[in-house]
């Protein structure tokens, strides 16, 4: 599958999020249809010392990712498991559950199965992923997702449902003039009722180019560090 600019602008902000709060160094980290590998390496590459488990279901897109994790002398702190999440049990609950999910619900399928895997919900349901989340997540631990907008009273709704809590929202925008196409949603376990009230959901937006069509300076300042190229 190709390197889409979501995913990275997922791999940057997460990376982003964990260097702020000043997390530990050992937190176990579980990369839900993590594809080859991008944002497991992405958020490697700046929290070298955090364990990471890549869920793949396909088995030669897994193969790939470790592949790809061996040519970063990785291995010792990312692995691969070829797995169906919906079925897996992991050893102990995560610190962090990040996950780019196939989102495509009754839109066109491609003819390449892979592909329909990749993009479409056809192996992982929005509403399996929060099961997984909330089976799965430590007490304390954080959880962060990209979305499409279109679908955010329901993925809002999965929330509620699973007894989780969204702590922030960033509204992902090609360009000013553009509606949000995407969303990045951070959040963790449900709270008391009264830690719930005292704090609002933390919205933010973020454009992806500015107004003469070059990447912002927003974007700019996430993906430097990934990006031969700014």
């Amino acid at each position: 599958m190709k390197v889409t600019t979501d995913a990275c602008l997922l791999g940057a902000w997460v990376s982003r999020q964990m260097q702020r709060q000043a997390q530990p160094t050992s937190l176990r980290i579980a990369d839900v249809g993590a594809g080859t590998g991008l944002l497991s390496l992405m958020i490697h590459q700046k929290n070298p010392t955090c364990s990471i488990e890549a869920l793949e279901i396909d088995p030669p897109t897994a193969e790939q990712a470790r592949s790809n994790i061996a040519k970063a002398s990785a291995e010792k702190q990312l692995s691969v498991v070829t797995t169906d999440v919906t079925n897996f049990l992991p050893a102990a609950p995560y610190d962090i559950i990040v996950s780019n999910p196939p989102f495509y619900q009754d839109d066109l399928k491609a003819t390449a199965q892979k592909r329909n895997w990749a993009f479409h919900n056809e192996t992982l349901s929005l509403a399996q992923l929060f099961s997984f989340i909330a089976e799965n997540l430590h007490s304390r631990g954080y959880f962060f997702l990209l979305v499409p907008a279109r679908r955010e009273k329901e993925v809002e709704e999965l929330i509620r449902s699973a007894e989780l809590t969204l702590i922030e929202k960033i509204k992902v925008r090609t360009a000013a003039q553009h509606p949000a196409h995407r969303l990045l949603l951070a959040g963790q376990r449900k709270k008391t009722e009264e830690m719930q009230t005292s704090k609002r959901i933390d919205e933010k937006e973020i454009c992806i180019t500015n107004a003469v069509g070059t990447y912002s300076h927003e974007f700019t300042e996430l993906l430097k560090d990934y990006y031969l190229g700014l």
